[in-house]
């Protein structure tokens, strides 16, 4: 576990923290608002570039199935288990039918879209789960394909991939089964966190450049036409809106990197990345069955839903814990 611990890199964990908050915080503030559309226009691409940033391809096919099956694991199982979750939890707590309910969960989930097209019934946030599975799956097939002199190539098919979701997704509820569409969108914001990854020393010499010129495009372009929304295949000025979903991510990257904040302060954003998973599972299961935070001021609203979200998955970590204890004794 030591060796495990100390491969992590710290400012990945704070960033996912802080992505996680954003994630929770954005579905509580008002839609139209100025912090909502800050928040919207950078939070997912920024789970998906830190994904890519930490992402090695797989050597060879074996290795690739293994990954893939390792990812299926830690993304698919949580993915299928909250949406059953929340299912049972609309029977007992709603009273609703309960062939109605599993019909529609298991619709749900098979399509994993984020918002419904009227049709199928939409999962909600989990859609992120699926869309990381997905992506990552689809870069590691590229790139096991691609291999030595040829690996220069899989960057340009991965955009084609990329460019060719955001295109499918764009038509009107031309929406492929378990949000492909949407995943092969992602995969190039998975490549740019490997780019940034491989580049970072060099973007670095550039900082007094690049970072004032990356926030006025990423902030002129939020005010101009808003943002990318991918769970609703929300794209309004395609390329503009990945430029200011890249510069805002790259943006939030260099802060967590470069600000120097108390030890305790790091330690609380690095904790809550490390179980960014676990707490997206809970937002997920509450905001399918609670409308509460809606009752309350918009500053307490958020306020109050953050805290309770941390605060269950600080509980269940440690049921975890304490049941992981007690396997271990036996």
């Amino acid at each position: 576990m030591s060796t495990l611990k100390n491969r992590r890199i710290e400012w990945v964990d704070a960033a996912k923290g802080l992505a996680i908050l954003l994630v929770i915080a954005g579905h509580t503030v008002a839609s139209g608002t100025f912090t909502r559309n800050i928040i919207f226009s950078f939070h997912i691409p920024l789970f998906f570039i830190l994904s890519g940033y930490t992402f090695r391809p797989a050597s060879n096919w074996a290795d690739f199935f293994y990954r893939t099956k390792k990812d299926a694991v830690h993304l698919l199982v949580p993915y299928v288990l909250t949406g059953l979750l929340i299912a049972a939890a609309k029977i007992i707590l709603r009273h609703l039918p309960l062939l109605d309910v599993l019909k529609d969960t298991c619709e749900a989930l098979i399509w994993a879209s984020g918002t419904g097209d009227g049709t199928h019934e939409a999962i909600g946030v989990l859609w992120f789960l699926v869309s990381l599975f997905s992506a990552r799956t689809i870069v590691n097939a590229v790139y096991t394909v691609y291999k030595g002199d040829l690996e220069r190539r899989a960057p340009y098919l991965i955009a084609l991939i990329s460019l060719l979701g955001f295109g499918i997704g764009g038509f009107d509820w031309n929406w492929l089964i378990f949000n492909l569409d949407v995943s092969m969108a992602a995969c190039g914001f998975v490549l740019a966190g490997m780019l940034v990854r491989d580049h970072l020393d060099q973007l670095k010499k550039y900082d007094r450049v690049l970072i004032p010129v990356f926030m006025i495009i990423w902030m002129f372009l939020m005010q101009k036409f808003g943002y990318i929304e991918m769970s609703g295949r929300w794209y309004p000025e395609f390329s503009l809106g990945i430029l200011e979903s890249f510069c805002g991510s790259y943006c939030a990257i260099r802060f967590i990197q470069a600000i120097c904040y108390p030890e305790k302060l790091k330690g609380a954003l690095c904790w809550l990345g490390r179980h960014s998973l676990i707490l997206m599972c809970i937002h997920a299961a509450e905001d399918s069955l609670t409308q509460l935070w809606f009752t309350l001021p918009p500053f307490a609203a958020v306020c109050a839903r953050l805290a309770a979200d941390i605060l269950a998955a600080f509980v269940l970590i440690k049921v975890f814990d304490l049941l992981k204890g007690k396997t271990n004794i036996q």
